[in-house]
């Protein structure tokens, strides 16, 4: 059932089985989803959407899929496989939330059944709309289980619905019901939210990196993960755009990468993020929520933000050289790389790793970002990977710092990061 747009598993009254029409249309959206341009180029998308949908409709919502076997049975890993190492499945399963959320957003989409994949499960929900759901429970005499509940695996937190009910809707549902029901519904949420709380606090204390991405999420449940946009900004001309190494005419790989990667960082913690382009997002935006900067000098946010820090971002007048410099040193000392090199002959490279609180925005802000693509991946790696623990005595705590890393690159891509100075105050 959906009360006040909120599903909620019932206490001691088993959830309906679906019947085969509910499983018929479950299968006819899969495909429809699969068939829309955000699926198509994706080739890991939709074997683990269908996996996960076939195997959900197969338990009835009522078991659990471990990432192990998601990996072993969708992605062909050897059953000793480390999944820390390889964490395929959670960057797959990130990768299909965003997607999921971009699709239903789009206008024609509001009446389908909606698939859900709540954060820390590879079991997904499905849910009518809203419309067609109260249409539905206008022919009823009493209120029925809903797609929602018949697939809800039993000790999961239940997520928000699509779209709330009208508060009338909602409480002549509540008058159909009887006292002990509602009572033993509200029972289960009071447990289910306190062992979320339970498991979430957990988490947050687990390891030095999710204590770093705690607290970065402390006072917000969501987090702007701003994306670089290639050609814009900083670069004035096609001919510069095409040699220049901190830019490409798409979004690179390396940086989809390491995005995935913080927003996996992101989930573990039990919250949200958005992707945004450093092109689109409004500065009313960075004031709301803390950010994640990805790039420098294809992310105009990076450079502004940085501004007034001990290390800034530079790119010099013909788009040749970028540099990161010492703002205290009066230019005197500075970190440069020739960008105007193909991409590949690149062989070393700089970055930044910061924490911050921004005075234009008020809201804690992280930077991920290198002088070239090289330098990004490296400073990404310095945050989502072990190589953390070298930055763990800096970073700790809620101070602000910032740290400059320099790597070797082999054919394009950033090596092992190496910690060249740091700053914290």
């Amino acid at each position: 059932m959906v009360e006040s747009g909120r599903a909620v598993t019932k206490l001691a009254v088993e959830p309906e089985p679906m019947n085969a029409k509910d499983r018929e249309d479950i299968d006819r959206q899969v495909e429809r989803i699969l068939e829309h341009p955000l699926f198509h180029q994706s080739k890991r998308l939709p074997i683990f959407l269908r996996y996960i949908v076939d195997t959900s409709l197969a338990q009835g919502g009522q078991g659990s899929t471990k990432e192990r076997t998601v990996g072993i049975e969708v992605f062909g890993r050897k059953p000793d496989y480390d999944n820390n190492s390889d964490p395929i499945v959670r960057v797959t399963a990130t990768e299909l939330r965003k997607k999921l959320a971009q699709y239903y957003y789009e206008d024609g989409h509001s009446d389908e059944i909606r698939i859900e994949l709540p954060p820390g499960s590879y079991l997904p929900r499905f849910r009518r709309s809203v419309r067609e759901d109260a249409a539905a429970a206008d022919q009823a005499e009493q209120p029925q289980a809903d797609l929602a509940e018949a697939v809800t695996p039993a000790g999961e937190t239940p997520v928000e619905a699509v779209q709330e009910l009208p508060e009338g809707t909602g409480r002549q549902r509540l008058s159909g019901l009887r006292w002990p029901l509602v009572a033993g519904t509200l029972g289960v949420l009071l447990v289910g939210v306190t062992g979320a709380l339970i498991q979430r606090m957990w988490k947050q204390s687990h390891t030095p990196q999710d204590q770093f991405w705690s607290g970065l999420m402390a006072n917000s449940e969501r987090a702007l993960i701003v994306m670089p946009v290639i050609g814009s900004d900083n670069i004035k001309d096609a001919e510069t755009q095409r040699r220049s190494v901190s830019v490409s005419p798409n979004l690179s790989l390396e940086d989809t990468d390491i995005g995935a990667r913080i927003a996996s960082q992101i989930d573990r913690q039990g919250r949200r993020f958005q992707f945004v382009s450093s092109s689109e997002v409004a500065l009313d935006q960075l004031q709301t929520e803390p950010a994640i900067l990805i790039g420098a000098l294809d992310n105009a946010w990076t450079i502004r933000l940085m501004r007034d820090l001990p290390f800034v971002f530079e790119e010099a007048p013909d788009h040749r050289t970028g540099r990161i410099l010492d703002s205290s040193s009066g230019g005197a000392k500075s970190w440069t790389v020739d960008i105007d090199m193909p991409h590949k002959r690149i062989a070393h490279d700089y970055g930044i790793v910061a924490r911050f609180t921004s005075r234009l925005t008020g809201e804690p802000v992280v930077v991920v970002a290198g002088i070239s693509s090289q330098g990004t991946q490296a400073a990404g790696k310095l945050l989502t990977s072990p190589e953390f623990e070298s930055i763990r005595a800096i970073a700790q705590g809620n101070a602000n710092f910032e740290v400059i890393i320099e790597t070797e690159a082999v054919d394009g891509h950033g090596a092992r990061p190496q910690i060249v100075v740091s700053k914290v105050w």
